[in-house]
């Protein structure tokens, strides 16, 4: 890996527990610092494919939270918390940089999502971030799988 992708990969993770211990307000000057480095590392068209990532993303997980597969305490809007919203675009920023070996073969990118995500989903669950049902668990490797295959294939066929 080169010094940027470590930096991308390390940053992320930063940015991932920044989210999910300290919430929106930790959460939000955690993703903008690292995303204004990104701004220096991203490549052409990059900008536009995190947004469309982040936006599936964040739909995804919205969806989940309206048919009760994830909850988090005291929330009442119908979409999930900003720190999450957030932790999709850190996320984003990281598939053609810390992540590109991954993109660039997008069923093992798919596979790789198909067991990392729900880890990650049970981490946050089991700092007390949020809560999954016994389902959930499931649907976010499935859904998680099918996402990252998608995305994988667009971002190769627009940026690799």
């Amino acid at each position: 890996m080169t010094r940027p992708q470590v930096i991308n990969a390390v940053g992320f993770q930063l940015c991932w527990f920044a989210c999910v211990v300290g919430g929106s307000a930790v959460a939000l000057p955690a993703v903008s610092i690292f995303l204004l480095w990104h701004l220096r590392q991203s490549q052409k068209n990059e900008w536009w494919l995190i947004g469309l990532l982040s936006v599936g993303g964040i739909l995804l997980d919205s969806a989940w939270l309206n048919i009760g597969l994830i909850t988090f305490a005291n929330l009442t809007l119908p979409v999930i918390p900003l720190w999450l919203a957030l932790l999709w675009c850190a996320f984003s920023a990281t598939l053609l940089h810390s992540l590109r070996w991954l993109t660039a073969r997008p069923a093992l990118l798919a596979l790789a999502a198909a067991v990392s995500a729900p880890i990650s989903y049970f981490a946050g669950s089991r700092l007390g971030a949020l809560e999954i049902s016994e389902s959930g668990y499931v649907v976010i490797a499935i859904s998680w799988a099918l996402l990252m295959f998608i995305a994988a294939t667009v971002w190769k066929k627009v940026t690799l």
